[in-house]
């Protein structure tokens, strides 16, 4: 989560009713330190000692202070290293930084003295108890926090990677059960394995197979093949699809990966991760080097590249100035076409929350008025939002659907001649 961007929406907490995970703590010292670093008082007496050995050229230590004060609550109330880097240029080593954070860190003395009077003074203890109540941080053991939304350095874990990681562990436990059930070559047994194996069927046999073609597309003789393999599972015609059924794993791992990260954004304080940047364009990521392997697989690392030129009846001369500019286009629109298709993935799954959001809000403003506005407004919010929640449903199963489809036609795509 290194750049916001990327994580639009993504935290480094889960949150949940204040109710069921309260904050009563009473010194400054018991706080989480991603939090301390965060108050002025704290952040203050860190840039006391940075500015001991860190200022800006022209500037005494207390002239550098007194700067930074007058920068930080125009941006985002951001520590005096970021102060520097961006307004000087001048970095501060991290060693120096982490040692000083540090040192402010560990006077606990200081901490539930000068800082738990200053906060008690003006009523931030309580404020801060209560900003906490139903957060629950995530604990970094590879990387440290800036704040509750983003990274400072190593390598740190975010509330959609660990839920993105439940789901991989889940299909993983659930698909691995289904596959020891039938790797006898018994049929499947039992309402999960019979539900399974209809989105897997219909994933191969409605979307990889039509999109990508048989092998008598790909102009291979059927000859090569016996009278077994020439015909498909089902027996419903003499056209194989071995090329398809190569690539089918990715694509059944690519719907189901998405069709369960959209139900847990149904889950009530989870939220879905397909509703971030940087997971839709790794998806479309997997779709662009899929494409591109298989692509160079059938036509050469170069021919693949080649290929994005359609074959035309064109002069020498004319063909020298045209072809070019042809290829430069459609090696931009493979790359456009798969950034698109992360972009719409994020666009659908973030649509629905806003409109929940907005009816959410509007029995909000019109409970704080009272009066009959109230009641009035009320019950349609509770029918809009349910429904709109029906509809989000529908919308899990869509988008993996589409974005699947996709990525099949822009696979098969690659894996023919233009």
């Amino acid at each position: 989560m290194a750049d916001p961007l990327l994580h639009i929406k993504d935290a480094y907490f889960f949150e949940v009713p204040k109710f069921a995970f309260p904050r009563n703590f009473k010194n400054p010292s018991e706080f989480p330190p991603v939090w301390l670093k965060l108050d002025p008082t704290v952040q203050h007496s860190e840039a006391t000692l940075l500015a001991e050995t860190h200022v800006p050229d022209g500037m005494t230590a207390e002239q550098a202070v007194s700067a930074w004060h007058e920068w930080s609550p125009n941006h985002h109330h951001r520590p005096y290293d970021v102060y520097m880097e961006e307004v000087h240029e001048k970095t501060i080593p991290e060693s120096v930084r982490v040692k000083a954070q540090k040192k402010v860190l560990d006077n606990e003395e200081w901490l539930n003295g000068e800082v738990k009077q200053t906060w008690e003074a003006n009523g931030l203890l309580k404020k801060y108890n209560e900003h906490l109540s139903g957060k629950i941080i995530i604990y970094q053991p590879f990387g440290e926090l800036r704040n509750l939304h983003e990274a400072e350095s190593g390598f740190c874990l975010s509330k959609f990677m660990i839920v993105e990681l439940l789901v991989v562990c889940l299909l993983v436990f659930t698909f691995n059960r289904f596959g020891k059930s039938i790797a006898a070559g018994e049929p499947a047994k039992g309402k999960l394995s019979n539900l399974l194996e209809s989105f897997l069927l219909f994933v191969r046999d409605e979307i990889v197979r039509p999109s990508i073609g048989s092998d008598a597309d790909f102009h291979h003789a059927h000859d090569e093949h016996d009278e077994h393999d020439s015909h498909d599972s089902h027996g419903e015609g003499p056209e194989t699809f071995h090329l398809a059924d190569k690539v089918t794993p990715i694509l059944w791992s690519i719907f189901f990966f998405i069709v369960t990260c959209n139900l847990f954004g149904l889950v009530p304080f989870v939220g879905s991760p397909t509703g971030v940047f940087g997971v839709t364009l790794g998806l479309a990521g997997i779709t662009f080097l899929t494409s591109l392997i298989s692509g160079s697989i059938m036509h050469g690392p170069v021919g693949f590249w080649l290929a994005q030129v359609p074959s035309m009846d064109l002069s020498f001369a004319i063909a020298l100035v045209i072809k070019p500019m042809i290829w430069v286009i459609e090696v931009a629109g493979l790359m456009i076409k798969h950034t698109v298709l992360a972009i719409r993935l994020l666009a659908n799954m973030v649509a629905g929350h806003l409109v929940l959001l907005s009816i959410i809000g509007m029995a909000m403003a019109a409970a704080s008025t009272g009066g009959a506005l109230a009641y009035g407004v009320t019950p349609v919010a509770i029918i809009g939002a349910t429904c709109i929640g029906m509809l989000e449903l529908f919308v899990a199963f869509l988008q993996a659907y589409v974005f699947t489809l996709l990525s099949a036609l822009f696979i098969g795509a690659s894996m023919h001649h233009h």
